[in-house]
């Protein structure tokens, strides 16, 4: 009994701190599109891609402590450690003691590619590696002298490192290397066409056909994310496993994260938690308006943060379903269900928003099929060419110019005639049509991402609604922000159709 009770203390305790797998938009921040985001000392970093912003309550108050200079150049990642906060650019790496002020630049290299930082970490021995476009740099000395890796490293571009044991590995444009001063074995390919070259990666399932965005070490397991899914070693790279997709609505994995479960950042299809129960992924939308999350981390307080192309998420997960895991029954009344769902009547369903925004998209099936009947007809209309002749005749005549009183022999002339010609063998195939199945194919995926973020639009307005209707907030800012968001998601929907959103509903009332 007490057992029960202390596991409805605790879902009611998860409802009201955040609602499991609930986001909650951070506001504050000037720009909607965030790309990273990292955590240390209690405080948050969220970037832009040109601009740094921190925050030291939570998320409560921003500013903005960094930008780069120049139209070229852009914020690539962000990392907090014991020798200070360091910005990752396109012009090289920039450093901070405190985060906040007195920013310099202590890592530049030669030419573009080495100049471009794509990623930092640090060892436990406080040795700083510096993945960029042109190769492998370290530091023993706080980022005051950088030695190029002197093996295959140096010459690489390296998109994320990390670290098992005393082990280094790093994700390049060629897969996996593992290795440690200058000594690199490649133990994950990226693609088949390489392994003829790489004798020492024999074992099949350690290719990809993508490339791998990042890698993830936790309790001596090295996870991947890759443009193929997530990949698991349990023995420091020598054997690689497809990890379970099953549930996952994208196989384009970014990021990874573990906090009592798996998470992983998919590049358009939002955030996914994997349930050890049932061991499949578990989309986690709720409150989420964004499919394209970019960046994760999590504080000290067991508080995710998110950055996406719509802004920067946070959420306090619970423990996945927690009251499907310990058999508490959930009952819904009849009669609520009804009351909640006549706060929407007036409103379109989803079919109807989904086919104004494919018509508003011009992005409708029909479109295609009334190109490949032109096409066809085209072959039934024929060639028109006109032709102009002009000659003399051998007739006398006065002439009509400048010299009226002159006889001369020959007349103007002008004959004319028109030919027309079918290709009925268009009738069968037509050039066109290669064109048009190019354009068919993108179509296709421009209907498909206008269809997913309508989908998810709508529903999150819905269950944003709902949420106020059954626990309408007691702080009036809260409220404010609420409803706010409720006008932001209408407003979304509405670019999306081209007003018909609300014109439908202003109609209806």
């Amino acid at each position: 009994m007490r057992a029960c009770i202390f596991t409805l203390l605790l879902c009611i305790f998860c409802l009201n701190a955040f609602a499991d797998e609930a986001w909650q938009p951070v506001s504050g921040i000037g720009e909607p599109d965030i790309k990273e985001v990292a955590v240390g000392g209690g405080i948050i970093y969220a970037s832009s891609g040109k601009s740094v912003y921190r925050t030291e309550d939570n998320g409560e108050t921003w500013n903005a402590v960094f930008s780069v200079r120049g139209d070229g150049s852009i914020i690539n990642f962000i990392a907090v450690s014991r020798q200070g906060v360091f910005v990752c650019t396109q012009d090289g790496l920039f450093k901070s003691d405190d985060g906040e002020t007195g920013w310099k630049r202590v890592f530049k290299g030669v030419g573009v590619e080495e100049n471009d930082v794509l990623h930092i970490a640090f060892s436990e021995k406080d040795v700083v590696y510096l993945g960029t476009r042109g190769g492998l740099f370290t530091s023993e000395d706080k980022g005051l002298t950088w030695q190029k890796d002197p093996g295959e490293a140096g010459g690489l571009s390296i998109k994320w490192i990390t670290f098992l044991g005393g082990d280094v590995f790093i994700a390049a444009e060629r897969g996996v290397y593992e290795g440690l001063d200058g000594r690199w074995k490649r133990v994950f390919v990226v693609s088949t066409q390489d392994t003829q070259y790489d004798a020492d990666s024999a074992d099949e399932a350690a290719v990809a056909i993508k490339p791998v965005n990042s890698i993830f070490v936790k309790d001596g397991q090295i996870f991947l994310a890759t443009d193929s899914g997530v990949f698991v070693s349990e023995d420091r790279g020598g054997d690689w496993k497809r990890f379970t997709s099953g549930g996952l609505l994208s196989q384009r994995i970014k990021r990874l994260l573990f906090k009592g479960n798996l998470y992983a950042l998919t590049e358009n299809r939002g955030v996914f938690v994997f349930d050890e129960q049932d061991k499949t992924w578990k989309a986690l939308y709720r409150g989420m308006s964004s499919i394209k999350p970019r960046s994760i981390a999590i504080d000290g307080n067991g508080i995710i943060w998110v950055a996406t192309d719509k802004g920067l998420y946070r959420s306090r997960v619970c423990s996945s379903l927690i009251a499907e895991m310990q058999g508490i029954p959930v009952t819904n009344s009849e009669d609520a269900v009804k009351d909640i769902l006549r706060i929407f009547e007036g409103e379109p369903s989803i079919r109807e928003v989904q086919d104004a925004a494919v018509r508003y998209a011009e992005v409708h099936p029909d479109k295609i099929k009334d190109w490949r009947d032109a096409a066809k007809r085209k072959a039934l209309l024929p060639k028109i060419s006109v032709g102009l002749d002009r000659y003399v005749t051998g007739l006398y005549h006065w002439d009509a110019g400048q010299n009226p009183d002159v006889l001369q022999k020959g007349e103007d002339a002008v004959s004319w005639d028109i030919t027309m010609t079918w290709d009925l063998g268009e009738l069968i195939w037509n050039e066109d049509q290669t064109s048009i199945d190019t354009r068919s194919r993108l179509m296709v995926q421009l209907r498909d991402d206008v269809l997913d973020e309508i989908t998810r639009t709508y529903f999150e307005r819905r269950r944003l609604r709902s949420d106020i209707h059954l626990s309408p907030p007691s702080d009036p800012r809260q409220g404010i922000e609420k409803e706010l968001r409720v006008q932001e998601l209408t407003a979304d929907i509405d670019a999306l159709t081209g007003g018909y959103f609300s014109e439908e509903i202003n109609r209806n009332f």
